[in-house]
């Protein structure tokens, strides 16, 4: 950059030079021709002294030295290991639309099947997600739902509502979100007739969705009568058996079964679970698997039972408790009669 010197005088004093007397200005210039010398030679050892300051820290920054150098390379070769060695986990971390961090993770749901899991715990996330299930559904995927809580039904509460499809499971924390999630579109979603859902056995959590957020499930296909009416057939006995009872006497591949069981296990260790946060993740995978699973027992039962009579037997199946007046909560071991009746 250039700089101004002090041996060149502007306008102004040029001018007041110029009304001096002419011996005056003859002395004045040998002495301003003599400073000028001396100025220029001081200026220019100083701007090369400054020329040569600015280089040397210019190839400074420019060019690290050898520490430097390993330090960066090291560091580098650090993130590179720490990302391979995420990728590895089960638990992924995604940075959504909002700029919020959403834990998911992936799930064994066959020998050579893979789904996956988000876990939703505030409105962000929650509006994101509702946007990519109504995605799925305008697609004509087939959806899952399944309810957490503790003593599920009218008498206890729902904490976690549980949708998706085989390929992705939403795990919406509604203790943490708040009851808006049912107004601002999981209503629109649980309550539409033409929406199909798999679920298995849907009595206590359409009790509690009813009672609890006025929220009527309809659209149920449950899962629980395409096994039982297996075994009608079959033995001729209408004993209901468990989600976990199916995934070990129907499913070949055992993966969802250890889940489940170990989520089992965590629960009779620990009391209100569902109400305790953070969630582990043995429990978010407990939550996702009993969703999964559906999808794994419809395609054995699927061709059971007509759809027509299956979706009639589970309109009735989820009113079986709801409509009902009750003063605790009940475990009903056996099919309803007049659910029976339609089934047979």
């Amino acid at each position: 950059m250039a700089t101004k010197r002090k041996s060149e005088p502007d306008i102004e004093d040029q001018q007041q030079q110029s009304d001096c007397p002419t011996s005056n200005k003859k002395v004045k210039q040998h002495s301003a021709n003599s400073d000028t010398s001396i100025d220029e030679s001081k200026a220019n050892e100083t701007n090369d002294s400054h020329t040569a300051d600015v280089l040397v820290r210019e190839v400074r920054i420019s060019e690290p030295d050898n520490e430097d150098q390993q330090q960066q390379s090291d560091r580098q070769t650090s993130n590179v290991n720490n990302t391979s060695d995420s990728n590895t986990e089960d638990d992924i971390y995604s940075r959504e639309s909002a700029g919020e961090i959403t834990q998911s993770g992936t799930i064994q749901v066959g020998i050579n099947e893979t789904s996956s899991y988000k876990y939703i715990d505030t409105k962000g996330k929650f509006s994101s997600a509702i946007n990519e299930l109504n995605n799925k559904i305008r697609d004509g995927k087939t959806i899952a739902l399944d309810c957490e809580g503790v003593e599920l039904s009218r008498f206890g509460c729902v904490t976690m509502v549980n949708i998706g499809t085989r390929d992705m499971v939403y795990l919406i924390d509604v203790l943490m979100i708040g009851n808006n999630v049912f107004d601002d579109g999981l209503r629109s979603i649980l309550e539409n007739t033409t929406i199909e859902k798999l679920m298995f056995d849907c009595r206590e959590d359409a009790d509690a969705l009813f009672h609890l957020h006025k929220v009527k499930l309809d659209g149920i296909l449950d899962v629980q009568l395409l096994e039982l009416s297996n075994r009608i057939y079959r033995h001729g006995y209408t004993i209901l058996g468990s989600l976990e009872k199916c995934l070990q006497n129907f499913l070949s591949d055992d993966t969802l079964l250890q889940m489940k069981k170990q989520g089992r296990q965590t629960m009779l260790r620990t009391t209100n679970i569902w109400r305790n946060r953070p969630l582990s993740e043995s429990m978010l995978k407990y939550a996702a698997v009993d969703v999964l699973a559906l999808f794994q027992l419809y395609d054995k039962f699927k061709y059971r039972m007509a759809n027509n009579t299956w979706k009639a037997a589970s309109s009735l199946y989820c009113d079986n408790k709801r409509t009902r007046v009750r003063t605790h909560r009940d475990g009903d071991a056996h099919l309803p009669t007049r659910v029976r009746d339609i089934i047979l």
